[in-house]
């Protein structure tokens, strides 16, 4: 497994780094959601400097012919500011060091898409993207296979010993998934490109092996939106392919594997049913940091108690070293009431110019999945998880690009007639 994991990282760390930086320079920015993603099937590269400074060349690259971008999103550059001040608080630089260059980037790069989406025709922006999501697909099946065949599982997620591992994956690694698999199915199902549709489907059945629930149920609506976007006489025959593509894996599998029968030993270890929604612990927390802020005055309000450092350090210790799951709790903890407010202005502002610039079906349904993502995330938690994030933002923002591609919006022909009979 040790030379498999070397491979993915001279190959697709290093070797795409230097390709992104050399070769694509703006058009970089589709691949870093890979890039991050690559970063968590090996469990971050060494040395970490060497790592530290490609990522951030990678976007100094995808940033610097687009001048003062920062107009587009003054949120992100003030979010950028607020978290470089609030680091003279950390009793810790070395522990946080990964989460602060992760948000460092995932700030500066939201408001840096928009300014990137606008210089290209939409068939480019929509491409490069479909071709960054079938990467991380289709690196995600072979890390799951290699790390099944040499039974590789560090973490041990839910107590599964047996049967289809993932490697280094675990908790919000998933969460990038959904975004790239919403990506290269519709790809798939608009361009006919059977490859994908199959990468696809083999995605969606191993994903339900995570036990993710989140990240399950948001690839199953993810599947369904792309195929709203075929329910039209046009497009009849792609989406009876689509149907066919689907049935015959899924029969192929229910017949040749034992994927049901696996699917049920991990919902029993996992103990679903014994899990009601209002135990959660990530909805307690809201209560904790409530009554650490205004009940007993353990820190500042406005300002948190330290960035990234949550374990132990809230509700008195009530749940031990767990950190904070929730964005919003872990954002409140960090950097306190400005930092949240900061955080939804930015983001806000992102989804608001998508919005704007969805005006077909298509981009709505795009925008409609992209939000459901993000509330999700936003609740279970895992910004940080830079490569969901951005992968995120990216999606939304197809709508900006110069021009709408044809597989996203199909123009309405009564429309498309009176325009032709009011320009004659």
């Amino acid at each position: 497994m040790n030379t498999f994991l070397l491979i993915i990282e001279i190959i697709f760390f290093h070797g795409m780094a230097l390709y992104c930086i050399i070769r694509k320079n703006e058009r970089g920015i589709f691949y870093l959601p890979v890039l991050f993603f690559v970063d968590r099937i090996i469990d971050t590269p060494n040395p970490a400097f060497l790592y530290y400074s490609l990522m951030s060349l990678a976007v100094i690259v995808c940033a610097v012919k687009s001048g003062f971008f920062f107009r587009r999103n003054i949120w992100s550059l003030l979010l950028i500011v607020y978290f470089l001040i609030l680091l003279n608080k950390s009793s810790d630089l070395t522990l946080i060091r990964p989460y602060v260059f992760s948000v460092i980037w995932l700030f500066l790069l939201i408001a840096l898409v928009p300014s990137i989406y606008q210089k290209f025709p939409s068939e480019v922006v929509y491409k490069e993207l479909s071709n960054a999501c079938l990467l991380i697909l289709v690196l995600f099946i072979v890390n799951a296979m290699a790390a099944t065949y040499y039974k590789y599982s560090p973490m041990e997620m839910y107590g599964i010993t047996k049967g289809v591992m993932f490697g280094n994956l675990w908790a919000a690694a998933f969460n990038t998934l959904p975004l790239a698999l919403f990506i290269v199915f519709m790809y798939g199902i608009s361009e006919k490109k059977p490859m994908h549709l199959i990468v696809s489907v083999i995605t969606f059945f191993l994903i339900m092996l995570t036990l993710r629930r989140t990240v399950i149920l948001l690839s199953a609506i993810g599947i369904i939106i792309c195929l709203m976007t075929l329910m039209t006489r046009q497009k009849a025959k792609m989406l009876f392919m689509a149907g066919g593509v689907i049935a015959v894996i899924g029969f192929f599998v229910y017949n040749n594997t034992n994927f049901f029968q696996e699917f049920k030993e991990r919902i029993k270890l996992r103990k679903l049913d014994e899990r009601e929604l209002a135990e959660e612990k990530r909805f307690f927390e809201y209560s904790l940091l409530y009554d650490d802020m205004f009940i007993y005055h353990a820190y500042s309000p406005w300002f948190g108690y330290e960035l990234f450092n949550s374990g132990g350090n809230y509700g008195k210790g009530v749940l031990a070293d767990r950190s904070l799951h929730g964005d919003i709790p872990n954002l409140l903890h960090s950097s306190g009431i400005i930092g949240v407010f900061l955080y939804i202005c930015m983001m806000g502002t992102a989804y608001m110019q998508a919005f704007r610039a969805s005006k077909r079906y298509q981009d709505k349904l795009i925008f409609l999945f992209c939000g459901m993502s993000f509330m999700a995330y936003t609740i279970s938690g895992r910004y940080t998880e830079v490569a969901a994030t951005l992968l995120t933002i990216l999606v939304v923002m197809l709508p900006i690009s110069k021009k709408s591609p044809e597989i996203y919006a199909e123009e309405d022909q009564p429309a498309l007639l009176k325009a032709k009979i009011e320009a004659a």
